[in-house]
């Protein structure tokens, strides 16, 4: 089984009990709070999934992070579950997974914006509200910077990307010029 299709399964298996609960943005967050940890922590990461480290010994451990974290009680059980199973390095997968299965449930998209350089808050409004005319979804948009497209802005929401960066108007004036288009 792949890590893709393993992360969907223990994903979906969370999403089910946080609807049935009624606590899914909790769990989304207590998930990802810990999933951010364990990208971040190389230490954390080793301690967790070395083989010569004994169960117990790991199990201490996780339960003392996740408790550090304020971690609610079902997720504990799923985040000790990923322990038990050996698959606790899926984390970071299957809080994306859960992300995503949220978002479709509540009807959002994220989108990534990135620039050469700042822009303003009130610009990144209007392209979210644009953006959302086109998709009919409420967007989570997250904005970065990239010096190296010169100019202009890349947008990518889902599997499309709107690309209006110099780099890219310039990659294109190369090929022409080349008759390489």
């Amino acid at each position: 089984m792949t890590t893709g299709s393993i992360a969907r399964r223990y994903a979906r298996a969370l999403f089910e009990i946080g609807e049935e609960k009624g606590s899914l943005l909790g769990l989304l967050k207590a998930v990802e709070n810990v999933a951010d940890l364990w990208s971040e922590n190389e230490e954390l990461r080793t301690a967790m999934t070395n083989p010569f480290t004994r169960l117990e010994t790991r199990k201490k451990i996780w339960s003392e992070v996740i408790s550090r974290l304020g971690v609610p009680q079902e997720a504990r059980n799923f985040l000790n579950l990923l322990l038990d199973k050996s698959r606790i390095a899926e984390l970071p997968a299957v809080a994306r997974e859960l992300g995503r299965l949220a978002d479709r449930k509540q009807n959002r998209l994220r989108a990534e914006v990135v620039s050469a350089s700042p822009i303003s808050e009130d610009r990144v409004l209007q392209l979210k509200s644009a953006l959302e005319r086109i998709t009919g979804k409420v967007l989570i948009i997250n904005s970065r910077e990239d010096p190296a497209l010169i100019g202009g802005i890349v947008t990518r929401v889902g599997d499309m990307m709107y690309d209006g960066s110099i780099k890219t108007q310039l990659l294109r004036l190369k090929e022409k010029m080349l008759g390489l288009d």
